[in-house]
């Protein structure tokens, strides 16, 4: 246990500063634990996935281009957003990751909950940092350039969505797909 405790606490140590974030919602329509009820996203079965997009960053400028039909005179704004935005999250990023695959490897109640201790914050940090990107490229881009890049969002959130459903669904069939009852 202990060999397993100290590398983990080295990760929230380092991990502290930039994932300072408050963990209680000053909104009073949201109650004491933010708009989730306390439930951690992603983490676990219940609630929604962390959004895709939160997680592995916006497209690289040259697919970003094709998918919203960017006009080449905007590129260079999308691509000073998008680069300021990866420098400052990659090694976020790069935590959050590690941590969501060091889930389901374990059913130790105490290493999952570490885990969520440090992935809630760090979630919440790159999700504003997203949204403020997103505001950013917002005033950037026409209605319609919009609306693509917000059609994408929704596609990438539906599907992060089916595929943790899938692995929920394989999970309860002993990771067989789709396994039938015998009749």
């Amino acid at each position: 246990m202990r060999a397993r405790a100290f590398p983990l606490a080295m990760l929230i140590l380092a991990l502290a500063a930039p994932a300072a974030v408050a963990q209680y919602s000053n909104d009073p329509g949201q109650g004491q634990y933010g708009r989730h009820g306390g439930r951690m996203h992603g983490m676990g079965r219940g609630g929604s996935p962390p959004d895709p997009v939160v997680l592995q960053g916006p497209p690289a400028p040259a697919d970003f281009q094709k998918l919203v039909q960017l006009p080449d005179a905007k590129l260079p704004g999308y691509k000073t957003l998008y680069d300021h935005l990866m420098d400052q999250t990659g090694s976020q990023r790069d935590s959050l990751a590690a941590l969501r695959n060091g889930v389901g490897g374990s059913d130790d109640r105490s290493s999952f909950q570490e885990r969520r201790a440090v992935f809630q914050p760090l979630s919440q940090e790159l999700t504003e940092r997203q949204a403020a990107f997103d505001d950013a490229l917002k005033d950037m881009l026409d209605k319609n350039e919009w609306k693509r890049y917000q059609k994408w969002r929704d596609e990438q959130r539906k599907t992060a969505e089916k595929d943790r459903e899938d692995r929920w669904r394989h999970r309860g069939n002993g990771g067989v797909p789709d396994a039938q009852p015998q009749s």
